[in-house]
């Protein structure tokens, strides 16, 4: 079902604040039924197949709840509980577009990650990442999960945030890439036959992809994938005290010839095991999700 939800009644300009934007469109979704998550699924690879997995889903048009939030104002946030193999915890899944190229760049940086803050505060303590990105080294295609990363983007979406009771003006990274869930999806993609490896991730700006000399420079500083725009999620995730699995496909590998229409070709390519590897992760990600709320409380 789609929820059908009216326009604020003042711009999001009026109200530039961070708490100021997310705590009432918070309490919008809710008169909305749309139902509160413990995890939050922030997909820029697509969300494919995975929003006919849940239960009671809800679908919203962010249009219709923010018109002025640029780059979200286009997308579609699914929600409702994930299957009884997870728990039945209840889950957000929406397409990640904070990188993509804007004529007008939002007048303040939070706004290209705001979904992330808005699962937050309605109860979500988890995030699940996906995205396609370059090899660093030559290597088969497949999947990254990202163990740690580099920030070499020069930006960030905390820029100008101030106090905020959504998080700490300077939030820990240290505990930002869950260790367990990295471990269990290893095992999962080993039975499912699926190619996989740790490493870290070097996040770039984008658009543009990396020069030969850039792709050297990246895997000397320790880098094993390079993502553009994987900075945004990632800091606004540790801000809002969200724990993530990251997870890359890897579209390139070192030495090829790279054209963006092969590289969405490798990405469309990898979709399906992508897909297989989270239904396959649900009661990991479950119990954790579960397992992080209780630790807040």
């Amino acid at each position: 079902m789609t929820s059908p939800i009216s326009s604020p009644g003042s711009s999001l300009g009026s109200s530039p604040g961070l708490d100021e934007t997310v705590f009432p469109l918070r309490e919008r979704l809710r008169v909305a039924g749309v139902p509160d998550p413990r995890l939050v699924f922030l997909m820029a690879t697509g969300v494919g197949f995975l929003p006919s997995h849940l239960v009671d889903p809800v679908d919203v048009a962010l249009g219709e709840l923010a018109p002025d939030c640029e780059p979200w104002s286009g997308q579609v946030l699914h929600a409702g509980e994930l299957p009884a193999s997870s728990g039945g915890i209840g889950a957000w899944i929406l397409e990640d577009v904070s990188g993509e190229p804007l004529e007008r760049e939002p007048e303040a940086p939070w706004m290209r990650v705001l979904p992330v803050w808005l699962a937050a505060a309605a109860g979500a303590h988890l995030c699940v990442h996906t995205s396609a990105g370059s090899a660093l080294a030559p290597r088969p295609r497949g999947l990254v999960l990202v163990r740690d990363h580099l920030n070499l983007s020069g930006a960030t979406p905390l820029l100008g945030l101030g106090p905020s009771k959504l998080g700490p003006l300077f939030p820990d990274l240290s505990r930002l890439h869950h260790e367990g869930l990295r471990r269990a999806a290893l095992e999962r993609c080993g039975r499912l036959g699926i190619a996989v490896a740790e490493g870290v991730a070097a996040c770039t700006l984008g658009p543009a992809l990396e020069t030969p000399a850039e792709r050297r420079m990246l895997a000397t500083l320790g880098a094993d994938v390079s993502v553009p725009g994987l900075a945004l999620p990632l800091l606004a995730a540790a801000h809002a005290g969200l724990e993530t699995l990251a997870i890359v496909a890897v579209t390139d590998a070192e030495g090829e010839r790279v054209a963006v229409s092969r590289v969405l070709e490798a990405a469309a390519a990898l979709q399906p095991a992508l897909e297989d590897l989270l239904l396959a992760l649900l009661p990991e990600l479950g119990a954790t999700a579960a397992g992080l709320a209780r630790e807040s409380v």
